[in-house]
C-alpha cells in the first residue's frame, strides 16, 4: 500500500468548487498507471452516498457503481474530475477523505484538506 503522503500527490489542491451539479475536485496521476474499480468519498466525515459520486474523464461522467464492471484507466498524467452530485458546501476549509480501489494497488486511502473557491 501506497502512503497517504505519497497519495496526497494526486490530488489538486485549489480544485475545490460547487457547481451548478455539486461539488467538484481533480484528481491529476503524477504517480503510476492505474486501473480505478471503486471510490468512496466523505467530505467533513460525512460519507457520500456512492450514487452521488461521478467520475468525469475525457468528457465522459460515469457512476462510481459502474467501476467495478468496466474500471477507469488512470494514466500518469490523466486528470479527472470527481463530482459529488446534489451537495453544496460552505466557503472555507473542507477535509475530503478518499478511498480508491485499483486493480494494480489494491486499496488507496488518503485525505486532503482544500478551500472551497
Amino acid at each position: 500500500m501506497l502512503p497517504p503522503a505519497v497519495l496526497r500527490q494526486l490530488y489538486v489542491q485549489g480544485s475545490l468548487t460547487n457547481t451548478p451539479e455539486g461539488v467538484s475536485f481533480k484528481l491529476r496521476n503524477s504517480l503510476a498507471p492505474a486501473t480505478v474499480v471503486g471510490v468512496e468519498v466523505a467530505v467533513d466525515g460525512q460519507k457520500v452516498p456512492s450514487d452521488k459520486v461521478f467520475i468525469i474523464a475525457g468528457g465522459q461522467k460515469r457512476g462510481v457503481s459502474e467501476l467495478a464492471s468496466v474500471g477507469q484507466k488512470f494514466n500518469v498524467r490523466d486528470e479527472v474530475t470527481i463530482l459529488l452530485q446534489g451537495l453544496s458546501l460552505s466557503p472555507g476549509a473542507h477535509k475530503i477523505d478518499i478511498k480508491a480501489k485499483t486493480k494494480e494497488w489494491g486499496e488507496l486511502v488518503f485525505d486532503v484538506t482544500d478551500m472551497l473557491k
